[in-house]
């Protein structure tokens, strides 16, 4: 089984839920330390606080930090109707920006569910004096705590939030400190980091469907870009695109490198009587024989087994 680590967000304040649903007594002794009110005019001058208030939802500007690239349909009209029938247990994530907007964290389907369902306000953790790199963490572990995220996805996320400074000297967040803020091993970021490895085209065909390869598989066409054969591993995703499964795409290409490799092997002509019947060669291990001037491959394994009977 493998080890989870145990996030180490600088987000102390910031709530992660379970989706949508609270037991009404974690509830409770979460109104019992938060104050609920309706909406603040402009930001607060005071840094790095969080309060739960009631916002009006075309307030709300969706984070540009969204790992998520798929967003189930289905999914989000079964989540309006939860939230229709028991109200919205889960308060959404959000943080306060300078032009008294704010910015979703975490929560994007329960907003577009409330949105659905025509509803005008939302009830929000705000958080205040959040950057831009904290504020890109808190998006990627509050998704990273459900499940549903695909490997290319991740590998958008982290790529975006080790590209961002870090706001007090400006130095690049590192790969092993993201892992520990999110609570994801350094060989998972590498994993899904590998995505970018593949050629452009390819790059752009899962821009277009985040879910068409697992990190695992695409590891393998990954290593055959590296050794010149980015052609080959494009036409196994789009393989892939038309409905062949991930590893027998995979094994495809692999196939299709290894004919590439393989040294033309010379062909000797066998005869019978004086006669050309056939071209005989080998491919790897197995023996090839192409029938010439008539002989149908019945007429050969007939012969053969008379030469076999004869040589004993």
């Amino acid at each position: 089984m493998k080890q989870r680590l145990t996030p180490q967000m600088p987000l102390a304040a910031l709530k992660s839920f379970n989706e949508d649903v609270v037991h009404p007594a974690e509830k409770a002794q979460l109104d019992s330390h938060t104050t609920v009110t309706t909406e603040a005019t402009g930001p607060s001058p005071l840094p790095d606080r969080e309060e739960v208030r009631i916002i009006p939802i075309n307030l709300i500007d969706k984070s540009p930090h969204q790992p998520r690239m798929i967003f189930d349909p289905e999914a989000v009209d079964a989540l309006a109707a939860s939230i229709k029938e028991a109200g919205l247990m889960s308060p959404i994530s959000v943080r306060q920006l300078a032009n008294g907007r704010y910015e979703l964290i975490g929560g994007e389907r329960r907003m577009r569910a409330l949105e659905s369902l025509g509803r005008k306000e939302i009830t929000a953790y705000v958080k205040i004096g959040m950057s831009d790199i904290e504020a890109a963490i808190g998006a990627l572990a509050d998704n990273e705590a459900k499940a549903g995220l695909c490997d290319y996805e991740r590998g958008k996320a982290y790529q975006r939030a080790l590209s961002m400074p870090d706001p007090v000297d400006g130095s690049p967040l590192t790969q092993r400190v993201l892992a520990r803020r999110i609570g994801v091993s350094d060989a998972t970021i590498s994993r899904c980091l590998a995505f970018f490895d593949l050629p452009a085209e390819g790059i752009a065909l899962l821009d277009e469907r985040p879910n068409l390869i697992g990190a695992k598989n695409a590891a393998s066409l990954v290593k055959l870009t590296k050794q010149g054969h980015g052609t080959i591993a494009v036409q196994a995703l789009h393989r892939i695109k038309d409905g062949v499964s991930e590893q027998g795409a995979v094994n495809w290409a692999i196939a299709q490198v290894n004919r590439l490799h393989q040294t033309p092997r010379p062909v000797v002509p066998f005869t019978l009587h004086g006669v050309h019947i056939a071209d005989i060669s080998t491919d790897g291990v197995k023996v090839v024989i192409t029938c010439k001037n008539g002989f149908s491959p019945d007429d050969m394994i007939a012969r053969i087994q008379t030469l076999t009977e004869a040589a004993e």
